[in-house]
């Protein structure tokens, strides 16, 4: 069995959800029990809520606009099952209606109480390959719910739970890199565990959100994250594990910078080699905890701050 997640960045444009649907025939040939999750399409939530400010600006009620946000991903699922059928491989998408995924809370940030598998396993049996609308749900009065930002992982992670397999997510990154390799380049982290996985997308890692990796960690759920440009790359293993690796995140609109790391006799080495970093930069609020390190610091300052901290560190590929 495979249970395969991918972004909306992944699924921007025709051309790159054709080429992972090209891999995903790959794969069928193989192994027929596939489910496929999906965000919606690029930016199409940000350009849903900018449609609802401009109809109905802060008056909008919760029900409605959670009704209006999940149509991107019913429209991705759609569009992703009609292009594997399209090459020859037979898929259905289903939307959290019909797949029966239930939901408690607030509409726009509900958590998911039970998934009824049974079309999943309809699918199995007929060799048809399930894309699941991600992000949404319905609660218990059949309104339709979503699951908050990055919902999509926390439905892809679920349903390893519900399936009891490894789930695969997929994004522009093969991995959990030490820091953003968008600004620099960092080293790959091969495995790391649920514990500083959650502790790194808290605190501004973009790869995965924290909520799908606590429920995994609940229900010992493996995560691969993986490249959806890069299938057969070996990405990085999320579980219980233990292993010795520092990491370093920022949350751009506040300036603020901090350091994950698993081995906590490297605290004072880690901190002396921080405040070397920070001598000549004012700095604020600066907590020190056994397997974390934060502060904040003018924006203009933050690459060149990530950059020494990182050479300090050697957590920068070579």
């Amino acid at each position: 069995m495979r249970i395969l997640k991918f972004g909306g960045k992944s699924l921007s444009s025709a051309e790159k959800t054709q080429n992972i649907c090209k891999n995903i025939k790959k794969i069928y040939k193989k192994d027929k029990n596939i489910v496929i999750v999906v965000s919606a399409i690029g930016n199409s939530t940000d350009n849903l809520l900018s449609l609802a400010e401009k109809y109905a600006a802060k008056n909008t009620a919760k029900n409605e606009l959670a009704k209006l946000l999940s149509t991107g991903e019913l429209v991705s699922s759609s569009l992703f099952s009609m292009m594997l059928n399209n090459m020859g491989v037979p898929a259905k998408s289903f939307s959290a209606y019909e797949l029966e995924i239930k939901t408690f809370g607030d509409p726009l940030d509900s958590r998911i109480a039970y998934i009824n598998k049974s079309k999943l396993t309809e699918c199995f049996n007929s060799g048809t390959v399930a894309v699941v609308a991600g992000f949404q749900g319905v609660n218990n009065n059949n309104e339709i719910t979503t699951l908050g930002r990055g919902g999509s992982d926390t439905t892809a992670a679920a349903l390893g739970v519900v399936l009891n397999s490894p789930i695969e997510i997929y994004s522009d990154f093969n991995g959990v890199f030490s820091g953003d390799p968008r600004i620099l380049k960092f080293k790959k982290i091969k495995k790391v565990s649920y514990d500083l996985m959650i502790k790194m997308a808290k605190a501004g890692a973009k790869v995965l959100d924290h909520r799908a990796v606590t429920l995994a960690k609940t229900y010992d759920t493996k995560i691969i994250s993986k490249s959806s440009s890069g299938f057969n790359l070996s990405g990085t293993e999320i579980s219980n594990i233990e292993n010795d690796f520092i990491s370093i995140s920022e949350i751009s609109q506040l300036s603020k910078i901090t350091l994950n790391f698993s081995n906590n006799n490297k605290l004072d080495f880690i901190v002396k080699n921080v405040l070397f970093c920070l001598n000549d930069v004012k700095f604020y609020n600066l907590s020190i905890n056994n397997d974390e390190i934060s502060f904040f610091i003018e924006t203009s300052k933050k690459l060149n701050v990530i950059n020494e901290i990182s050479k300090k560190l050697n957590i920068l590929s070579k």
